[in-house]
């Protein structure tokens, strides 16, 4: 019996320009047991057609009031609600412009650990960082753990085709194990401009939940950052300001 997986993800109709993309890889894991779940927060339930069209699951996660990032967390807590509901052994948090190899569930379950994550990039050029962070420091004026230096410093030591332990990976392409969800629920708080995924980490720090990423898996990230700066580029082109 292979275990229940489900894959979640929090979508807005602003990452629709990578969605035909992402879930076609999706529909085709080579992973023989798995659903997905999106949960969709776009200001209108319009995206939620073209979710169904793929045959995937979808939820209409209604805006907040507070801002983008409680929405972003009440989708996330979506997700998690469905899979303790439905009794899934496992999610795979992958996020909507995250394109992960073909056999991603397979490669992140054979380590059998609690957290375990893909490798990918954040930002674009020289502002490249990978999305992984060593080391934390605490914040008393946030009551929470800051991430302090980024993973790239050490990379041709970081990327040794094993297995890495870090502070934080994010949570766009994490193999989480359901009983991580005993202990933890997606947050924010008031005031503090942190997203769910640094409050996740803080989080599984304070309990001693282990996260790890395997530096032979290597991810796409089709982030809109990137898609921003080759199109400033081009219209530079066309002014005859690049050459």
């Amino acid at each position: 019996m292979f275990p229940k997986v489900l894959i979640a993800c929090p979508q807005n109709e602003i990452k629709n320009y990578c969605w035909e993309k992402w879930s076609k890889r999706v529909k085709d894991f080579t992973y023989p047991n798995y659903d997905v779940f999106i949960a969709d927060n776009s200001p209108t339930k319009d995206n939620i057609e073209l979710i169904k069209s793929c045959g995937f699951i979808a939820h209409y996660t209604k805006p907040h009031k507070k801002g983008v990032i409680e929405t972003i967390n009440a989708s996330h807590n979506a997700c998690r609600k469905y899979a303790i509901d439905n009794k899934y052994d496992f999610m795979l948090h992958l996020e909507s412009d995250v394109i992960p190899p073909f056999d991603i569930i397979e490669q992140l379950m054979q380590h059998n650990k609690q957290i375990c994550c893909g490798v990918y990039d954040i930002f674009h050029g020289k502002q490249r960082k990978l999305m992984a962070q060593l080391n934390e420091e605490y914040d008393k004026s946030v009551r929470a753990y800051r991430t302090v230096n980024y993973a790239e410093e050490r990379e041709p030591l970081f990327f040794n085709g094993g297995l890495q332990q870090v502070y934080h990976a994010g949570i766009g392409c994490a193999l989480i194990k359901m009983d991580v969800f005993d202990e933890i629920k997606f947050r924010v708080e008031k005031g503090v401009d942190f997203h769910s995924d640094t409050w996740f980490a803080t989080d599984c720090y304070l309990y001693n939940i282990p996260i790890y990423i395997d530096t032979n898996i290597q991810c796409s990230h089709l982030n809109s950052t990137w898609l921003t700066v080759a199109e400033d580029i081009n219209k530079f082109k066309e002014n005859g300001k690049v050459r």
